[in-house]
Parts: C-alpha cells; sequence; structure tokens
C-alpha cells in the first residue's frame, strides 16, 4: 500500500512578528503547533511587490495523487482569481486535497462555496489594490515629468515684470541690492522676459 505524503506550504513577509498572520514566522509556528511530521516545508518569500510563488509550483511538480498540502491560510495560495482557478483545476487533475484549519479543498468533496467565494474576493480585492497603487505610482510620474517639463518655462509673474523694470531703469547692481537676487537670476529673469 502508498504511503501518502503530507507537506507544508508557507508564503508570507520575511516580518518576523510572530503576532502577524501575513509573517512566514507566524505561518511556521501554528503549522509547528499541529504536530504534524511533515514531509517537507515550502516556503515563498514576498518582498516588496513580487508576490510569485515559485515554491508552490514546485511543490505541486513532486505532489503524488493522494498526497496533502497543509496551509495556515488557503488564501496564500493565490493573488488573483485567474491563479485561482488554475489551482483549483491543478488539485483535481493530481488528485491531491489542501488542508487548513477553515477549509480542505481536494478531488473528494464539493469545495465548499463560501470559502472558494471568500478566495475569489481576497485575489480581486489584492489584483485591484495592484491596480491602485500602479495608478499612483504613474500619476506620481506624470507629475514629476510635467515638473520637470515646466521648470524650464516657469510662469513670469507681475513681481517678475517689476524687477525686469527697475533692471531696465538702473544698473545690474542698484537692482541686486534693491531685490536681493543674485545677477545670475537677474540675467535669466531679463533673458525669459526678451524671449517672451
Amino acid at each position: 500500500m502508498k504511503c501518502m505524503a503530507m507537506y507544508a506550504y508557507v508564503a508570507g513577509t520575511t516580518n518576523n512578528d510572530i503576532n502577524d498572520e501575513g509573517s512566514i514566522a507566524c505561518q511556521i509556528n501554528f503549522l509547528k503547533q499541529t504536530n504534524v511530521d511533515y514531509d517537507a516545508y515550502f516556503i515563498d518569500t514576498f518582498s516588496g511587490l513580487c508576490q510569485a510563488r515559485f515554491q508552490l509550483q514546485k511543490l505541486l511538480m513532486i505532489v503524488k495523487p493522494g498526497d496533502m498540502i497543509d496551509v495556515m491560510d488557503v488564501s496564500n495560495l493565490t493573488s488573483n482569481t485567474r491563479e485561482l482557478c488554475c489551482l483549483l483545476n491543478e488539485i483535481e487533475d493530481l488528485q491531491i486535497t489542501i488542508f487548513s484549519d477553515e477549509l480542505e479543498m481536494g478531488m473528494s468533496n464539493s469545495r465548499e462555496p463560501y470559502y472558494v467565494a471568500k478566495m475569489l474576493c481576497r485575489a480581486d480585492m489584492v489584483t485591484m489594490m495592484q491596480q491602485a497603487l500602479n495608478c499612483k505610482k504613474m500619476c506620481h510620474l506624470t507629475h514629476q515629468i510635467n515638473v520637470r517639463k515646466n521648470k524650464g518655462n516657469k510662469q513670469i509673474t507681475q513681481k517678475d515684470y517689476e524687477v525686469y523694470k527697475m533692471l531696465m531703469n538702473s544698473d545690474y547692481k542698484t537692482t541686486q541690492q534693491a531685490t536681493g537676487l543674485s545677477r545670475s537670476t537677474l540675467y535669466r529673469l531679463k533673458k525669459r522676459i526678451q524671449q517672451q
């Protein structure tokens, strides 16, 4: 009779806070408390925006029919709806079971709809948060580009015209003393107004 293998899968941040459920330390601590003798631990570490699950893919390549994968939270297995759909198909094709405290997903059960819906919602939320972050970054970059473009095309104010008029009626030294501006600033102001 073939012996089934039991694997542990962990995905999260490198944060060592044992109370933070998103940290690897918390998840490993949780799995160790189950007192299960796992054949192997597979750990994906998230850094910044990268949430690739290379270790999960490696694990799915070595499992055999009947094997089990234990996770603290099944939502750690996917980042978006597409990944979740692929994972559900793989579970069925591989004839394995993914187990956590809240859910057991495998070929022999009906995939409790509530939890699958919860995972879909979480995956969509992560995708929306990523899109919002990307949009925010794009707006920031666009703003920086516009600032750089407009740096050379500063708006000439009424005060600039007054300084220019003073410069035209006297010399640089007198205007410098009256305005507190440097000679180079006065020169650039004069050129800008004359080029209009």
